[in-house]
């Protein structure tokens, strides 16, 4: 889970790591909707605004995930689509918001043909994508000419939720899970510049990353804890493959950090985010 730069995962690596993105996120979903969907709902309005979506436009949620994202977009009178590879996730999207059409499909092959769409979006899936590159390409296939794309990932570590159980697990030295390929880059495009790299390499114009910071008031450490096993794939992932002796000193450590960020209200976490986005001009 290194937040190094890395080159593109093998064919082995990339296939390895999207089967455990899959399997993981169909076991995650009910979880991770109760904890996640709230945090990752604070970039929906400014990625609606960066892709300008307005009533009338067709619009793809990649990595739609609960759906709620699309189910948003719906809500200003576009007509949304959302994808994603989890068939549980999107299972869990098809109950909560029937009338909107949510697919099986993976990133690098999208069931939509060239210039299906006015606007692209995808929240916080992109560090969850094998082949970055390629995924992006894709999307931006199915744009319509001048249409635009936005996506959200997360800052750096220090700045976000998920940094105080990967400090945590930095601490008592526990070993990465076996399935994710060694150096992967989750942190990849928390770097403007890679970012921005990322973007205009699929031939984007008027690309822009812009940073967002805000926080999040959780109650209490067991409810940060057991919110965190049951989102984050990767942590949670790192934590499970370890024996319960280490997992008790994982969440001692997370405990003992966290309280940096008490409150008489609870924990109050940091949350900090990047939106890159760009319009399709060929």
């Amino acid at each position: 889970m290194s937040n190094q730069k890395t080159a593109s995962l093998s064919h082995e690596d990339a296939e390895r790591f999207r089967s455990f993105e899959r399997q993981r996120h169909d076991k995650l979903a009910p979880t991770y909707h109760d904890f996640a969907t709230p945090i990752t709902a604070l970039a929906i309005k400014p990625l609606l605004q960066a892709a300008q979506v307005r009533a009338g436009n067709r619009l793809l949620d990649v990595a739609t995930g609960p759906g709620t994202l699309a189910f948003e977009a719906a809500k200003l009178g576009a007509q949304a689509f959302g994808v994603d590879l989890s068939p549980g996730m999107i299972e869990l999207a098809k109950k909560s918001y029937p009338k909107i059409d949510f697919r099986v499909a993976d990133v690098e092959h999208l069931p939509f043909g060239d210039q299906s769409f006015d606007a692209v979006v995808c929240n916080f899936g992109l560090g969850h994508f094998p082949n970055p590159e390629a995924s992006v390409a894709e999307c931006v296939r199915t744009l319509k000419r001048d249409g635009r794309i936005a996506l959200s990932w997360w800052d750096q570590p220090s700045k976000i939720i998920q940094g105080i159980f990967l400090d945590a697990i930095t601490e008592i030295g526990a070993r990465p899970p076996p399935d994710v390929p060694t150096g992967y880059s989750v942190f990849r495009f928390a770097d403007t510049e890679e970012f921005s790299r990322l973007l205009k390499g699929a031939g984007l114009s008027e690309v822009v990353i812009e940073e967002y910071k805000t926080t999040y008031l959780i109650p209490d450490v067991e409810t940060l804890w057991r919110g965190g096993l049951g989102s984050f794939a990767l942590t949670a992932s790192a934590i499970a493959h370890q024996d319960a002796t280490t997992q008790s000193k994982i969440r001692a450590a997370l405990e003992r950090r966290a309280s940096a960020y008490q409150t008489t209200d609870g924990l109050r976490l940091p949350v900090a985010f990047k939106i890159g986005m760009g319009r399709k001009t060929g």
